[in-house]
């Protein structure tokens, strides 16, 4: 053989061996889900999701998509917070191997990595069932999760969890951490059932019920401006912070669980209970119903209704004084509003909502709660008469 025919085929030979190692190194790069490093649940289908079902010893969670929304079966079809979901999701999606081994019983106590839906199982030794089905029912994922891991439980949080795909005679130690997501009903519900912005408030009043009928009424003279009393007069002075929290009360409203106004036994309704209107410069009315006087033992409960009263300032409406017939801009601007309140009206009034209690003492229903008292006044001031 030739020399320059050797030397051919030994670079022939080199790159064909190349190009054997790099097959063997991809084919490694695309190990199944399972091996260590790789995505657990790679080909998980994501938008074939219709139905996520989390049990745990203790508590069900049912989570139904519905149209283009989704929903809590366990609180009445009450919207479902819509962000946790996709973060469960994601976070199962993004979960990687980081051991497995074999599913013995004792390893299954040890790791309390039992089904929930175990009758023979302990409390203790049972984990959280997660069951994802398609629009037809059929099983997209089926598993429980165990025990979280902390390589120095000294030193650190958790760092992983053990999880059992269903049947499977393996268990995996996954890099993430699901505890989170193991809550009952009314931790997935969405939690701001209202979106508005404090500095487009232009008007609170404080309604009945009895007599008489206002108990009290702030209003802005334009956007940016400080509210005013305007109903009743007082000489006193209105603490800032009293109707900060009175303002912001709407816009940072957050539930902690709903019921049906249908199955509530508390009469928070119009005319039986305290009402706080509050006006937007738009035209939207937000009315807040206020319950009873809660307690640790009596939740506290509002009630939210919207309308639409275009009735407000020239300034506010940002229209000249002088007109007097609307314009046609103006009427459709007006009818839009009506069918956008009416909307929001329907979304929100087959409910009562329970909030936290310092939230509820944000709705101040007595105009003596906010003013300040004399001490107050010395103490802030100092006293005149020294």
């Amino acid at each position: 053989m030739k020399p320059k025919t050797l030397v051919i085929l030994l670079v022939v030979l080199a790159v064909l061996a190349g190009a054997g190692t790099l097959l063997i190194r991809s084919g490694d790069m695309r190990s199944p889900s399972g091996e260590m490093g790789a995505y657990l649940l790679e080909d998980l289908p994501v938008n074939d999701i219709a139905s996520i079902i989390i049990k745990t010893p203790t508590s069900t969670v049912s989570l139904t998509r519905a149209d283009h929304s989704w929903i809590v079966e366990e609180r009445f079809g009450y919207p479902a917070d819509f962000s946790k979901l996709s973060d469960f999701v994601r976070t199962l999606k993004e979960a990687k191997v980081g051991r497995k081994f074999s599913a013995s019983d004792p390893v299954l106590q040890r790791l309390s990595i039992k089904s929930p839906e175990d009758g023979d199982a302990p409390e203790e030794e049972t984990g959280t069932h997660v069951r994802m089905t398609n629009s037809e029912g059929k099983a997209l994922l089926d598993m429980v999760l165990g025990k979280t891991r902390s390589k120095d439980p000294q030193k650190g949080p958790p760092d992983g969890q053990y999880v059992m795909l269903g049947d499977a005679s393996e268990i995996y130690l996954i890099d993430k951490i699901l505890s989170s997501f193991e809550s009952g009903p009314a931790d997935w519900l969405e939690k701001s059932p209202i979106r508005v912005d404090a500095g487009e408030i232009r008007k609170i009043a404080c309604l009945g019920p009895g007599s008489p009928s206002v108990r009290y009424a702030f209003e802005r003279p334009a956007r940016g401006k400080d509210f005013v009393l305007t109903d009743p007069s007082t000489d006193k002075t209105i603490k800032k912070s009293s109707l900060n929290r009175l303002a912001n009360a709407l816009s940072s409203l957050k539930i902690t669980d709903v019921d049906p106004s249908s199955a509530s036994s508390e009469p928070i309704a119009k005319g039986a209970s305290v009402r706080l209107d509050y006006t937007l410069f738009d035209g939207r009315v937000y009315g807040v119903a206020v319950g009873e006087e809660c307690s640790p033992t009596v939740p506290c409960r509002i009630r939210i209704e919207v309308g639409y009263y275009p009735s407000g300032p020239a300034e506010a409406n940002g229209r000249a004084e002088t007109e007097a017939v609307p314009s046609p801009e103006a009427k459709s601007e007006e009818a839009k509003g009506v069918a956008e309140a009416r909307e929001e009206n329907e979304r929100l009034k087959p409910w009562v909502f329970t909030i936290p209690e310092w939230q509820y003492q944000a709705f101040f229903t007595d105009l003596e709660q906010m003013l300040e008292k004399e001490t107050e006044k010395k103490r802030m001031g100092g006293d005149p008469g020294r």
